[in-house]
């Protein structure tokens, strides 16, 4: 056939629907059709793959054209359950019912953010945690999270009330179904103490246990201050030796290979992958360079950051503190790059990092960093790049007091733990103190006794370099060490000693 003569495929603009009871494009007002045009958009600037772009897009064309109502009008609840209701009656295979649904939620999520509506409420199951509790206790529980959730941040509000209720009524309803609770006063230490012998058989960490606790004893502070009898031994009941924790910091060779892996997916060809692997390496700088918590990476918002002079606010974090973080010159680098594939800050939630046009859930940097410790052999957690910030600053020679300020403690003392830790700087001082103490102590006869031998002293510099080192301490160990053989070879006297590789 003729080029002239063929005929175009119809577009979609121009079809009439198969449902009748769908208004066809052409008859949509204008305001709803670039509506249409603008969630494609946003989908694709989310790195959305074409098939799903697709799918989404036909079942929001047949939302908005059986809604047939402006699209601000339309409710993301009550509306696009109409449609999810009536497209159950149509015809369509069961895998596509699957799409068209996560096509709807889309729809309303992007209906939500277009017209500021605040965000979809998530449900919680109270008869899970208050089932088995006395009606009274139940409404105490109810009565004590509205208080606390007063002090907490609206988008952290359904996370933290999950968090205080799995930790407060696990005592309560074991208490429930094995004492008899008729007032809030039979909440004794011999409750607590048959609970807490129970969940230690099973194996529970008493770290765990304590933070039950603490949670109960919050608990019965706030309804004695409502006036209620509890009893005060309970008060009293005092947590359980936990032992003394060091903090885990991550040796700098594995921080290394985890910095270059995330940095190997920022550059990617794949533009999926690079805008990942840009995100990740963001709020892993943030971590590790400014000791962000992950929680505080979650919820920091633009507002929040002052680039030009290189530092950031953090507001109500833990404790309900506030305090200023400075962020290094790559930091800031690794946010400026990200941003330039984040997406239109109108239109997308006012949190720094998002991941399928939503905050980061509490699980998200953990499993990416699972994801490159295991390409690269390396077992990491969030935190512990937390504790990596604070080890790398404080062998860098940075005040106990300043690395305090930047991590947020609210105690000198948690501080110090990260001083403890087994790094080069310890490990120098101590070998040094040791020394003169030695030559303090020695007695005539150890005057005279043979002094080590050169293997001796080679394998006392290189366990220096068994802790964290900062780059000036690396080199002075290697000038020590190479002063060391080199004399060695001068005197002869190190003929028959192995020397140890030293091994960069």
């Amino acid at each position: 056939m003729p080029r002239g003569k063929s005929k175009r495929r119809p577009h979609f603009k121009d079809n009439l629907p198969n449902d009748p009871q769908v208004k066809r494009w052409s008859e949509w007002l204008p305001a709803n059709r670039g509506f249409h045009e603008s969630f494609r958009n946003w989908l694709k600037e989310s790195s959305y793959g074409e098939v799903a772009i697709n799918l989404y897009s036909v079942v929001s064309r047949q939302a908005l054209g059986f809604l047939d109502k402006p699209y601000w009008q339309i409710d993301p609840e009550a509306d696009l359950q109409k449609v999810w209701e009536h497209l159950q009656t149509r015809p369509i295979s069961e895998d596509t019912k699957v799409g068209y649904h996560k096509g709807l939620v889309k729809l309303g999520e992007y209906l939500r953010l277009r017209c500021h509506l605040p965000p979809k409420l998530k449900k919680v199951d109270w008869g899970f945690y208050l089932g088995v509790l006395p009606a009274w206790l139940a409404e105490a529980v109810r009565l004590y999270l509205a208080h606390r959730r007063r002090a907490w941040k609206p988008e952290r509000q359904h996370e933290s009330t999950l968090s205080t209720l799995s930790h407060l009524t696990l005592s309560l309803r074991w208490i429930a179904t094995h004492f008899d609770l008729a007032e809030i006063a039979d909440l004794t230490p011999d409750a607590w103490y048959a609970y807490a012998d129970a969940r230690l058989e099973s194996g529970i960490m008493p770290v765990t246990l304590n933070g039950e606790l603490l949670e109960l004893q919050q608990f019965l502070r706030f309804l004695e201050d409502q006036g209620h009898s509890v009893c005060p031994r309970t008060r009293l009941v005092g947590p359980l030796d936990e032992g003394d924790h060091l903090p885990r910091d991550v040796p700098a060779d594995q921080l290394r290979k985890l910095f270059a892996e995330i940095q190997s997916q920022a550059t990617s060809f794949n533009k999926g992958r690079q805008r990942a692997g840009r995100m990740d390496l963001a709020w892993f700088l943030l971590m590790l360079h400014s000791g962000l918590r992950t929680c505080e990476v979650r919820s920091l918002r633009f507002a929040d950051l002052d680039l030009e002079n290189r530092r950031l606010r953090i507001e109500q974090s833990k404790g309900l503190r506030d305090r200023m973080v400075y962020l290094s010159a790559t930091t800031v680098a690794a946010l400026q790059s990200y941003f330039e594939v984040r997406g239109p800050q109108d239109a997308l939630p006012e949190q720094v990092f998002i991941y399928a046009h939503k905050p980061l859930s509490r699980f998200y940097c953990g499993e990416r960093l699972h994801t490159y410790g295991r390409r690269c052999g390396i077992d990491i957690t969030p935190h512990q790049l937390r504790h990596s910030c604070a080890t790398l600053l404080l062998n860098a020679g940075a005040p106990v007091l300043t690395v305090q300020t930047v991590l947020g403690h609210k105690w000198v003392d948690t501080t110090l733990g990260y001083a403890r830790l087994y790094d080069g700087t310890v490990a120098a001082d101590y070998y040094g103190a040791m020394a003169v103490v030695e030559r303090r102590m020695a007695l005539p006869e150890d005057a005279l006794s043979e002094p080590p031998g050169m293997g001796q002293l080679l394998a006392l510099i290189d366990s220096l370099r068994e802790g964290t080192l900062n780059q000036a301490q690396t080199e002075t160990i290697r000038q020590l060490r190479a002063g060391i053989l080199a004399l060695a070879e001068k005197e002869s006297t190190i003929q028959d000693v192995k020397v140890p590789t030293f091994n960069d």
